[in-house]
């Protein structure tokens, strides 16, 4: 098809500027400049498309939004030249696909010179791309860019000096006859449809019941081709190079023009209720580095990494094949703001007609659509260990329809480099998980307050705790659980206290040192830091100087929160806890915060929630008989022999905390363990509920 060539004026507007790409920002310098607004310039015009250069929207195959349509322009030969005031030049060109919603251009030749600058933008300048520069050249000498609304734009080059080098050359563009970020009519609907957008009963991934998954979904992004289609794809972290921007597709969504494909990062609506997201961060090309066809496996590596701007995720994945408890999918269904999907349940295992692997399960909540294939499966832990391979819904059959995510660890071996994913994600191949990696995020002060008790020295009568280790100068200034043998990380351990702070009275008394820890949001059992704190007699756990919350040099994400003392079981909150540099309050001590193990977790007493004393030989266990139990080691810190004699001192021994071991009498550390085991049957155990 041959392009017609015409004249059109471009009117004098104010621009609303929006700009897209990686890009040097700037405004084309014709703006600025009257005559230069009002002359005409050369227009390339298409024919209007004919019927059979493709199929798009819902009847299309796989739901393509447009086409490509070939297009050999020199930009340089046909453009308009002017000289600016300030020497330089500038060769503007008109493109014009008669009927189409939105356009992208991909440029056959990129060669531009130090200084050379090219602005993209639709003849009523309210919408702009660029500046890009040679930097923004594929590793082919090309370059695409990411969609403008509207049948016609306007390509500007503008060139450093008089004598002309370097080589500007379209090769196609994109044909979009639907908007595949249209916008809704109506505020109130949570997803408008024009026709194709997704499914009413899609989630949000602002919404609340996607509150954990806030750092996965930065990992994912939709990315579109330049032959009209598009599907959804997961930056992957890498044991060698944490940060190379690999990034995992579905197979049967890849083209060989991956040169040319844009990646939107960051496309979802910033509220539950909406459709509205932002197109303005997104990145051009990548090359092709794993593939197999009967594993639906497809790996890419971008041509450049995404921004601290973009603050981008690259996700964790499990390559062990364990079956995933519970799992979602992040997707862009539809080519439509970011959702997410649950399924509560295990997922099962399943080999389809041509030998792909899959997890196979039914959504509880959300659904997976069109444009949905290649969505990461994101487990239980937060890992990626499957990608959307076949299953779609409508909000009907969402809960009966089941969907196939290829597995991940059937990708992970292969004949060669080219065909797996161990060479490229861990090439020392030693790695069966692996966690998400944060290259941006900065750590900041979390500041946390907790209260809890502790069985031991808890008074109901008082609704407080003894302090006989502080009054009788007991508590060490140093905090003990170092020389315990406790694994302080991330900067935990060492912390000091004054004897102006031990010597507090009343309610901020202090009754000994504990250990906070925050754990990993993914995977609970991986301690991310730890901090000493002082335990006061009202249940306040402060810092050192015994007013000040806790605090953490850790990134602002969402935490387990643990809590450990020296005799008795840890505890730990079941849910992951929001934390950031404003102060967090969390009262483990009545029933509001959910504790993990349940009601197994803490002793409930008096309408307090404490935690179990006992555990003499700090394994998190509590034994009134048999090996290793906590009852011999009292009486082997008296003396062993003489079960009367008593011991003054810092003891872990010292379940009551006050100050004195015993192991028969008034005030006995044993019989606390006995009471804490039911009190009748001394085989019993018991456990400290923590993963």
């Amino acid at each position: 098809m041959l392009p017609g060539r015409s004249l059109i004026g471009i009117l004098l507007l104010l621009p609303s500027l929006c700009a897209a790409q990686l890009s040097q920002g700037g405004t084309p310098p014709t703006w600025t400049n009257a005559q230069l607004i009002r002359s005409p310039l050369p227009v390339v015009t298409l024919d209007p498309p004919a019927a059979s250069e493709g199929t798009v929207g819902l009847g299309s195959a796989d739901f393509r939004y447009g086409f490509q349509r070939p297009l050999d322009v020199d930009v340089l030969g046909v453009g308009a030249w002017h000289v600016l005031p300030d020497g330089r030049m500038s060769c503007r060109l008109a493109l014009h696909s008669p009927g189409a919603v939105m356009m992208s251009v991909q440029f056959a030749d990129w060669d531009l010179p130090v200084g050379g600058e090219v602005f993209l933008y639709d003849p009523a300048r309210t919408d702009l791309l660029g500046a890009f520069t040679a930097a923004n050249a594929s590793h082919e000498g090309t370059m695409a860019t990411a969609l403008l609304p509207g049948d016609s734009l306007v390509i500007e080059y503008v060139f450093p000096g008089a004598a002309l080098t370097g080589a500007l050359r379209v090769g196609s563009i994109t044909h979009a006859t639907l908007d595949p970020f249209a916008r809704p009519t109506e505020a109130a609907e949570r997803d408008y449809n024009p026709g194709y957008q997704s499914s009413p009963c899609q989630i949000n991934v602002a919404c609340p019941e996607a509150a954990p998954w806030q750092q996965q979904k930065r990992a994912v992004a939709m990315f579109l081709r330049p032959d009209g289609g598009g599907c959804t794809g997961t930056l992957l972290n890498n044991t060698a190079t944490p940060g190379r921007p690999y990034f995992h597709i579905a197979n049967h969504c890849y083209t060989p023009t991956t040169a040319d494909w844009v990646f939107y990062f960051n496309y979802e609506a910033p509220a539950c209720v909406g459709s509205v997201g932002s197109t303005d961060q997104t990145l051009t090309g990548a090359v092709l580095r794993a593939a197999h066809y009967f594993d639906d496996l497809c790996l890419l590596e971008l041509n450049n990494a995404p921004p601290a701007s973009f603050n981008p995720f690259y996700a964790g994945w499990d390559r062990t094949g364990a079956v995933p408890q519970s799992s979602v999918v992040i997707q862009h269904p539809m080519y439509d703001v970011k959702k997410i999907a649950f399924n509560n349940d295990p997922s099962t295992s399943f080999t389809d007609a041509i030998g792909v692997q899959c997890w196979r399960g039914n959504w509880d909540q959300g659904l997976v659509q069109a444009v949905s294939s290649g969505s990461p499966l994101f487990d239980q832990n937060g890992r990626m260990v499957g990608h959307m391979y076949d299953g779609a819904q409508v909000c009907s059959t969402a809960t009966t329809i089941a969907t196939d995510c290829a597995k991940f660890s059937a990708s992970w071996d292969g004949t060669s480099a080219s065909t797996r994913l161990r060479d490229w994600l861990d090439p020392s191949n030693t790695v069966s998980q692996l966690d998400g990696f944060e290259p941006f995020q900065t750590p900041a002060d979390l500041q946390l307050r907790l209260k809890v008790f502790l069985d031991g020295p808890y008074n109901a009568d008082i609704d407080r705790m003894g302090t006989a280790l502080a009054t009788s100068g007991l508590v060490p200034a140093t905090e003990p659980y170092t020389s315990l043998g406790y694994a302080h990380v991330a900067g935990g351990g060492g912390e000091s206290t004054t004897p102006a702070v031990l010597g507090t009275v009343g309610a901020n008394a202090v009754v000994d040192w504990v250990v906070v820890e925050l754990r990993d949001r993914n995977d609970p059992q991986v301690v991310r830091a730890t901090r000493s704190a002082l335990l006061q007699a009202d249940g306040d756990v402060v810092g050192v100087n015994g007013t000040a919350p806790i605090s953490f040099n850790q990134p602002v994400d969402q935490y387990f929160v643990a809590v450990r003392h020296r005799n008795h079981l840890g505890i730990m909150t079941a849910g992951q806890v929001a934390l950031s540099n404003a102060i967090t309050v969390l009262d483990l001590t009545s029933g509001a915060v959910a504790l993990f193990g349940g009601a197994e977790a803490t002793k409930a007493f008096d309408g307090k929630q404490l935690m179990y004393a006992g555990d003499c030989t700090a394994d998190g266990v509590l034994r009134y008989t048999g090996p290793n139990n906590d009852r011999d080691a009292i009486l082997t810190r008296v003396g062993g022999t003489v079960p009367t004699n008593v011991l003054l001192g810092y003891f872990v021994e010292d379940t009551n905390l006050d100050g004195i071991v015993r192991y028969t009498g008034t005030a006995n550390d044993r019989d606390i363990i006995l009471q804490n085991l039911g009190g009748t049957v001394p085989t019993n155990t018991r456990s400290a509920q923590l993963p």
